[in-house]
């Protein structure tokens, strides 16, 4: 119990400290845009690139792992598409946002803190590993259900060279890239740039969690939720437990079937309201999605860890 009090205690600390100092306006919410900015274009990127370009990868790329995780992630995907459309009547458009609600996990603000801090290293290649397919697989998703499905009736087409430029452009996708590249090369990293690297990294975790406690005290809880409990529940409960199977079927370790099972119960990540906003899309829903995921993950996190560690 001491192991999971030490690795959950700190981590929710810090999102608490976040949000206590912006709900006594000390910060705004453009306190959380630049902190979010500096971790997603700078720490996490030097992170990500220093700890991949260092590290021992494996010798045959674990096909099962991605498979058992993001094979999960797709039926959660599709379980909020047809259960918005079954049980709320929401629109082909609004259906891509219960999508990605349930499926996309808060990886990079809470998922590298508390990952690293239950795991240490050996954690750090089976989150990045996971990490680096995400958004490259969840947000075409996505977006495909938004412009294409969504929009079968106004004539738009969606460019899709420029969304997949974006995609290969985002900072983290570009970092992890570069750190395997560079690892594969044998390309060894002199050690001025590599103690800057570092300790622009360090400074990550601690950005997202606060980033992450100042964005959820921009949000509310008011009016319906019954909708937002339906993704909850796909989010936090439905899909660890799809990858535990996924796991189990494809016979992979403990550490990593460990590490994914942890990754699938984090609450539903900022790039679900990200699209939300940007598409003017079930922005309320969304929202409360995000905080009460965030409050269920806490128990569940600390249960999962509980098993893990003792």
């Amino acid at each position: 119990m001491n192991a999971v009090f030490d690795v959950v205690v700190p981590v929710f600390s810090i999102v608490l400290l976040g949000y206590g100092l912006a709900r006594a306006g000390i910060f705004t919410a453009s306190t959380s845009e630049g902190l979010t900015g500096f971790m997603f274009y700078v720490a996490v990127p030097a992170m990500l690139f220093k700890t991949l370009a260092t590290t021992t990868l494996p010798a045959t790329f674990p096909w099962g792992y991605l498979l058992a995780f993001y094979g999960a992630s797709f039926l959660v995907f599709f379980g909020g598409i047809i259960l918005s459309r079954q049980h709320f009547g929401w629109s082909q458009q609004d259906q891509g946002i219960a999508g990605i609600s349930a499926s996309y996990s808060n990886m990079v603000m809470l998922g590298i803190p508390l990952v690293l801090s239950a795991f240490g290293e050996r954690g750090a290649l089976p989150l990045f590993i996971l990490l680096a397919f995400q958004s490259t697989l969840l947000f075409p998703a996505t977006t495909w259900m938004i412009e294409v499905y969504g929009r079968t009736h106004d004539g738009k087409r969606t460019n899709v060279l420029l969304a997949a430029a974006k995609l290969l452009l985002n900072p983290v996708i570009l970092s992890l890239a570069l750190g395997v590249a560079t690892n594969l090369l044998l390309v060894q990293i002199p050690d001025t740039p590599a103690r800057i690297l570092e300790t622009i990294g360090a400074a990550a975790p601690a950005c997202a969690l606060v980033a992450l406690g100042v964005g959820l005290a921009q949000y509310e809880i008011r009016g319906d939720i019954k909708a937002s409990l339906v993704l909850v529940l796909l989010k936090g409960i439905v899909h660890p437990t799809l990858v535990l199977v996924g796991c189990w079927a494809f016979n992979v370790s403990t550490l990593w079937t460990q590490v994914a099972i942890l990754l699938a119960a984090m609450p539903t990540g900022i790039n679900a309201f990200i699209y939300a906003r940007n598409y003017n899309i079930r922005v309320a829903v969304v929202t409360k999605t995000i905080v009460l995921s965030t409050l269920v993950s806490i128990v569940t996190i600390s249960l999962l860890l509980h098993f893990f560690l003792n």
